[in-house]
């Protein structure tokens, strides 16, 4: 049972003034009371539903404004996106497996120590996923790159080129390896 006051080293929260107080739920506010010790045993219990959710929020490194995901009706599984120098573009219908990453940014190879760190284009880098793309895991695309429609990128595939429509590529380069309909290219 969670006490309802105390004053012990290890309780978490700080002192609050009254108007703070105020505000807080009941909850909110008995959860100040708790002891370190059951705060990391609440923490246990509430962490696979954490990280659920954590999972199917894409994580976007830059301006969140160059990100259009285009009615979007698949949740997403551990997406990172990168729109450091260009925009993003995920139309409907699309899906991913865990681990993905578009990523947009890139730094000038020929610069060194600090200033290749900086050396970031603003544009240029785009990539756009059309209707029905599904990102096998672990596939990671390093843009400027168009995926065309229905294409089809296997597990642990680097794209660097654009994948033609309905067409699956696998690869690290990921080359085309066949149709969607099984047909040879």
């Amino acid at each position: 049972m969670l006490p309802i006051q105390n004053t012990a080293p290890d309780v978490v929260s700080k002192k609050r003034t009254p108007s703070e107080n105020a505000d807080d739920s009941e909850f909110m506010a008995l959860l100040r009371t708790v002891k370190k010790k059951e705060l990391g045993a609440f923490v246990k219990l509430l962490m696979p539903y954490i990280s659920n959710l954590e999972m199917r929020q894409p994580r976007i490194w830059g301006d969140q404004s160059r990100l259009n995901l285009e009615k979007a009706t698949i949740p997403v599984n551990d997406l990172l996106i990168n729109t450091r120098s260009g925009y993003v573009t995920i139309k409907e219908d699309c899906f991913f497996g865990h681990r993905c990453m578009l990523l947009t940014g890139t730094h000038d190879y020929k610069e060194t120590g600090k200033a290749r760190l900086e050396a970031v284009p603003d544009s240029g880098r785009d990539i756009t996923l059309e209707r029905g793309v599904w990102l096998g895991s672990d596939v990671t695309v390093l843009g400027p790159v168009h995926i065309g429609e229905n294409a089809v990128v296997a597990a642990g595939s680097l794209v660097t080129k654009d994948v033609p429509r309905n067409t699956i590529v696998a690869g690290r380069p990921a080359v085309p390896v066949k149709k969607i309909d099984g047909s040879n290219l």
